[in-house]
């Protein structure tokens, strides 16, 4: 792996990265400082003081969270994330009949094979 070069800005930035996946989501981070190679961060339980997303204990505080959401009746978000795979939310999923939104991988076959 060849090391990062110096950020060449004249000021500090922010740079945040979302990668919504089709079975998990994450987020990244770098602080920008002119002259300094970046560092890359997960947002996790070890870094930003400890913060989690909601319900990121679930996943055992993980960079990574399901790609899930789920919708009242009405169109509202009721849950994101690792929350959504909490168990007592699942049961009140159920019990109100909430929409889930998820992404599935795309499965693909040969047609030989069919």
């Amino acid at each position: 792996m060849t090391a990062r070069k110096p950020y060449n800005g004249t000021r500090r930035k922010l740079v945040i990265a979302f990668d919504i996946g089709t079975t998990y989501s994450g987020v990244s981070f770098s602080v920008l400082d002119p002259g300094i190679p970046p560092i890359i961060q997960g947002v996790n339980k070890n870094v930003l003081f400890s913060i989690l997303f909601p319900a990121q204990q679930e996943v055992g505080g993980s960079a990574k969270i399901p790609s899930i959401i789920y919708y009242d009746n009405e169109g509202n978000v009721r849950a994101v994330g690792a929350e959504a795979v909490d168990n007592a939310f699942q049961d009140e999923a159920e019990d109100e009949g909430y929409i889930k939104a998820e992404w599935h991988a795309p499965l693909f076959l040969n047609a030989a094979d069919c």
